[in-house]
């Protein structure tokens, strides 16, 4: 009977200590934690078109006039037949910044775009454009910015984005999300700016993230996504209630076998 009695003891531990590792695992597991009524509308002033464009950044240009021959003109590549709109088919419709920063246009010649937003690129090329033709309208837009997803993930790899205003949680939905092992308290950002690798951490599990600058991903940028320390150990809340469930089994069947 006493070791019948220290079995059900056991077994009531076992079943507080597997609720306990659920809650922790719960609040490490929760992106945006604690968001309230009265952050239903949090405003990020990052999201403005801040990014200065570098050395390999790709682009799309295109110039529209009423002007037929102006438009084969300029935008000539855009008959090249690719069979989807990917990539490649980007690459090859669009202009790579060269290593001083400039970019080659028919009739404009060699432009200076590096270092320079998208609106202030595409309002230089609209008045380079006006010196020689009238009526033409420039748009200029990414050509799609690759971004490096690695780490405790469930799909890394290397992700296309054609959204200027992409976020940090776009990119982690393109991988597929953390696994259940990744450290969403610590994620490793590592950028490429025209002074070097800038390194940044993350926590998804903070509210502030949606008004900070690092929500949104930039072009070649590269996050890391580092695994708990439980993972050394494989070992989590569904291993453990697995392996104290086993023994308080035990210990009852050696309980009920000793009463026989």
């Amino acid at each position: 009977m006493q070791i019948f009695c220290q079995a059900i003891k056991y077994s009531i531990f076992v079943i507080f200590l597997t609720g306990l590792l659920s809650c922790t695992t719960y609040r490490k597991m929760t992106y945006l934690q604690h968001i309230s009524a009265e952050d239903s509308l949090i405003s990020n002033v990052y999201g403005q078109e801040t990014y200065k464009l570098q050395s390999g950044d790709i682009i799309y240009i295109r110039i529209s006039s009423l002007n037929k021959e102006i438009n084969d003109l300029f935008n000539s590549n855009e008959n090249i037949a690719v069979s989807a709109i990917n990539e490649a088919a980007m690459y090859f419709k669009s202009y790579t910044i060269d290593d001083k920063g400039y970019i080659e246009m028919p009739v404009i010649g060699k432009v200076h775009v590096a270092n320079k937003t998208l609106a202030e690129v595409q309002e230089a090329i609209q008045q380079l454009t006006l010196v020689y033709f009238k009526e033409v309208y420039v748009t200029v837009k990414y050509a799609g910015f690759k971004v490096t997803i690695l780490g405790e993930v469930r799909k890394p790899g290397v992700f296309y984005f054609y959204n200027s205003k992409a976020t940090i949680l776009e990119a982690l939905g393109q991988a597929g999300d953390l696994n259940e092992f990744g450290n969403r308290e610590n994620l490793l950002i590592v950028r490429s700016t025209n002074n070097g690798l800038k390194t940044i951490r993350v926590n998804l599990l903070d509210k502030n993230l949606l008004k900070s600058p690092d929500l949104y991903i930039q072009p070649n940028d590269v996050i890391y996504v580092e695994p708990l320390k439980s993972k050394s150990w494989k070992l989590n809340s569904y291993n453990v209630s697995i392996i104290l469930s086993s023994i308080s089994t035990l210990v009852l069947v050696i309980s009920f076998v000793l009463k026989l």
